[in-house]
């Protein structure tokens, strides 16, 4: 019986995780449709892409390890089924999403930039969604949490800084950036932290940011 509960309730995070997952996706997706310059982790992908001359899909897995390799030393509780969904399902919703707002063409000013900030919100959203769920996530985003554990900033800030460090490394290796870069490295804390919140009381969970 026992065990019958924990893999009901296992499914059912998995389920919620990839809700959250498509979420993100989607917002991953209308920030890349704008083209005003992707997040922090896009601009470190762009950097790692340009000095040892491999693939975007190989620099994003390569930083990916060394992020995991982190958390696991500090932050091991982090690292679930959520963190193995994340792997899996985070380029598929991104790339079904680009596929259907591939077939819409905006070329107003205002259709642009409404499109990135509608997927900021949405990436957020998502984010927030799947992190409430608190079972194992991403290793970027357990790296935010590494950095809001030890410093015990709100949670908004640890994302700041860990945003504001992974774009200045991407820049000294000569990863490029865009205004919605310089606003999603600010603006992406306090709407993340805001979803999560919000996503953890709507969820009914145990509280993942225990000191705002």
């Amino acid at each position: 019986m026992k065990i019958k509960i924990e893999m009901k309730q296992l499914l059912k995070d998995m389920v919620l995780i990839c809700a959250g997952l498509f979420i993100m996706g989607l917002g991953s997706a209308l920030v890349y449709q704008a083209a005003l310059g992707t997040g922090s982790i896009g601009t470190m992908v762009d950097g790692v892409h340009h000095t040892l001359g491999i693939s975007r899909g190989q620099a994003d897995i390569l930083i990916s390890m060394c992020l995991l390799v982190i958390v696991a030393i500090f932050a091991r509780d982090l690292i679930n089924v959520g963190t193995v969904v994340s792997m899996l399902v985070t380029g598929l919703s991104v790339d079904f999403w680009k596929g259907i707002l591939g077939l819409a063409v905006i070329e107003s000013s205002a259709g642009i930039y409404g499109m990135y900030f509608l997927g900021m919100i949405f990436g957020a959203m998502g984010t927030g969604f799947y992190v409430a769920v608190n079972a194992g996530i991403s290793a970027y985003d357990a790296a935010i949490m590494v950095v809001y554990r030890y410093t015990r900033w709100q949670y908004r800030y640890a994302k700041i800084l860990t945003d504001f460090l992974l774009m200045l490394a991407g820049i000294c290796l000569g990863g490029t950036i865009g205004i919605g870069t310089i606003v999603s490295t600010i603006a992406g804390g306090y709407l993340t932290q805001f979803f999560i919140k919000r996503s953890t009381k709507l969820l009914g969970k145990k509280a993942i940011l225990d000191n705002e």
